[in-house]
Order: structure tokens, then C-alpha cells, then sequence
């Protein structure tokens, strides 16, 4: 005997869900007014982070910018101070367009008689000194530095002029 072959049953039609499983359907499907409230304070705190991070970046360039002209104006009076000759002015204040250099110079080494590349005596004395300087710009104080300056005068041979003869 053949066994009996069963025929797969078919299911049966969903019957319709009960009416509070529909509502409760319903309520799933949106935001509700809370959760709302809650998602905009989240997006609220992260943007005020974002707010403090990029406002300091900000602080931070501008003060980097500050710093660079700074350094450009210090420059600059540091160009013209090893330029000049301590031993002839060796105090004295400048205009340089809008900034104004004040300095001050000390002997650090005394005046020596220079020499020559074979160990001869060569013809300017030289002496070493320190050169403190004030930069004003655009009327503010940038701060006192300090730089060391070559002082130095032609003593021997022939000095600007006088002809040979």
C-alpha cells in the first residue's frame, strides 16, 4: 500500500487585526511631538560644540596672523639697528613709515685692532656690542628686544675721501 499523499493545505486569509492593534500601529508610525523635542536639543548640543571648536580655530588664526606682522615689523627694525654703527650712535630713535625704533647700545667686548686674513693688523678697530631696542607700531608698544652689533671705524690706511696722493 502506497501511503496517502497529503495535499498542502492552504493557509487561510489573514483574519483582521483587532482595533487596538491598529492604533497601536498608528502611533509607531511618526515622530511624536517628544521625540521631536529630544532629536533638536541633541542637534542643538553638538552644534554648539561645533560652534566653540570653530570659534577658538578663529581666535587661534587670528592670533597667528597678529604674531606674523609682528615679526615683520621687528625685522625691519632689526635690518636698520645692524645697519647702523653703535660706536657713532649708540642710542637714538627712528621713524621707519609707521614704525618707530628706540635703542640703547652697551659695550659688551672692548675695541679691539681688527686683522687681516695672514694675522696683520687690518685697518678698523672693532667692537661688540648690545643693542636693546623698543618697536612701536601704529602707536602700541610690540615689546623690547635685544641684538648684537658689530661697532667698528676705520683707524689705518686710507678712509673715505682722502685720495691716495
Amino acid at each position: 500500500m502506497r501511503p496517502e499523499r497529503r495535499t498542502p493545505r492552504r493557509r487561510a486569509a489573514p483574519r483582521p487585526a483587532p482595533a487596538a492593534v491598529l492604533r497601536t500601529a498608528q502611533r509607531l508610525a511618526g515622530f511624536t511631538l517628544l521625540e521631536s523635542i529630544v532629536a533638536l536639543a541633541i542637534f542643538a548640543a553638538a552644534g554648539m560644540a561645533l560652534y566653540g571648536l570653530f570659534n577658538t580655530n578663529l581666535i587661534a588664526l587670528n592670533r597667528t596672523a597678529d604674531v606674523s606682522r609682528q615679526v615683520a615689523v621687528v625685522r625691519t627694525a632689526m635690518d636698520y639697528l645692524s645697519s647702523i654703527d653703535p660706536r657713532q650712535r649708540g642710542e637714538g630713535e627712528v621713524e621707519l613709515g609707521d614704525i618707530e625704533v628706540i635703542w640703547t647700545s652697551t659695550l659688551v667686548e672692548p675695541v679691539r685692532q681688527g686683522q687681516n686674513v695672514i694675522g696683520g693688523r687690518a685697518s678698523f678697530d672693532i667692537g661688540l656690542y648690545d643693542v636693546e631696542f623698543v618697536v612701536h607700531h601704529e602707536g602700541r608698544a610690540l615689546g623690547t628686544w635685544k641684538v648684537r652689533v658689530a661697532g667698528y671705524e676705520k683707524v689705518r690706511g686710507l678712509r673715505p675721501g682722502q685720495l691716495p696722493f
